[in-house]
């Protein structure tokens, strides 16, 4: 080989190195702009809360703003919503920290599924708010105003795992009395959601009843289910909802008669690595801006994104007290 081919390859070395690392530098660039390389576009140190929302027979378009202030307001959190969950892979979430489900819909597909399930098993956070456990538990999906629609799906078997407790038609079928006022009780005030709250609390909202629980959940407060709320205790507008409420004909057969028994409101569990906090309360917005809900959601969150909650905790005041006065 004479010099002058030997400097040919050696310039053709020199070209083949810099386009590899061309190559490299690019694939690199997208890699960070996509799943955890995301963290940048984040507020530094705040928790990542993905909201999952959309579809809802409660009114979400209404409280997922609110829930989302809710969380803002104190400081520890960076909120994005997705209104659209179906085809969500695992780097739609691999940035976050917890997933809030204010939803009650049709299944997202197993790709998107496997995803969450995914995400929560590696030890992140996952929250469900109110009728988030009737989702995918083989019941019809409930479209606005709770009127029944054509969809019926087989139940998503790893979600009840997931969230804790969902609804159910079997034997004792799930369901609540009509909305009401009553007395949250705490019953774990040494768990970091509730440390520092008052040992009970009113609520203004659907008092569920005979949810069908997993193994493991660990209840944090209950509430008695009355087996006849006090006429008193009704307010006029949940009796004007329940005259307008439509015809129920295609729903499953649910039990609205009280229990007389104590009931879950609040609880948590653990799904692989992961943490779940669930909440029966959060009606509407006038039951989420009672001070029981708005106090424990926040606390809530935070405990199933990171296992703790930093002191001093979010104080136990309503929704327009804590526009007043700030967080």
């Amino acid at each position: 080989m004479n010099a002058s081919t030997r400097n040919g390859w050696e310039v053709m070395k020199v070209v083949f190195l810099y386009l590899a690392l061309f190559m490299f530098s690019g694939v690199l660039s997208v890699g960070q702009s996509t799943g955890t390389g995301r963290v940048s576009l984040f507020k530094k140190g705040a928790i990542r809360v993905l909201i999952l929302t959309g579809e809802n027979n409660h009114d979400w378009r209404a409280t997922t703003p609110l829930l989302t202030a809710m969380l803002l307001n104190t400081g520890r959190f960076d909120v994005r919503v997705n209104e659209e969950p179906t085809g969500m892979t695992s780097e739609t979430l691999a940035a976050y920290d917890v997933v809030v489900l204010n939803y009650n819909g049709p299944r997202w597909g197993e790709q998107a599924e496997k995803a969450v399930q995914d995400f929560v098993r590696s030890g992140k956070g996952l929250v469900g708010v109110h009728g988030a456990n009737w989702a995918f538990g083989g019941l019809v999906v409930l479209g606005d105003r709770s009127v029944p629609t054509d969809i019926l799906e087989s139940p998503w078997t790893e979600y009840k795992l997931m969230i804790g407790g969902i609804w159910s038609d079997k034997n004792p079928a799930s369901g609540h009395a009509p909305r009401h006022k009553f007395q949250v009780k705490i019953v774990d005030l040494n768990h970091p959601v509730a440390e520092g709250l008052p040992s009970s609390f009113e609520a203004d909202d659907e008092l569920y009843h005979n949810m069908h629980m997993a193994p493991n959940v660990h209840v944090l407060a209950t509430a008695y289910d009355e087996p006849e709320p006090a006429a008193a205790k009704i307010s006029d507008a949940s009796k004007q909802q329940m005259a307008d409420r439509p015809s129920q004909a295609k729903s499953p057969r649910l039990d609205m008669n009280p229990t007389g028994r104590d009931e879950p409101m609040l609880w948590t569990t653990s799904y692989g690595n992961g943490r779940t906090f669930y909440t029966a309360l959060g009606h509407d917005v006038r039951a989420m801006e009672m001070p029981g809900f708005s106090s424990t959601f926040v606390r809530g969150v935070e405990w199933a994104a990171t296992g703790t909650v930093k002191k001093p905790g979010p104080r136990f005041q309503s929704w327009s007290q804590t526009q007043e006065h700030g967080h």
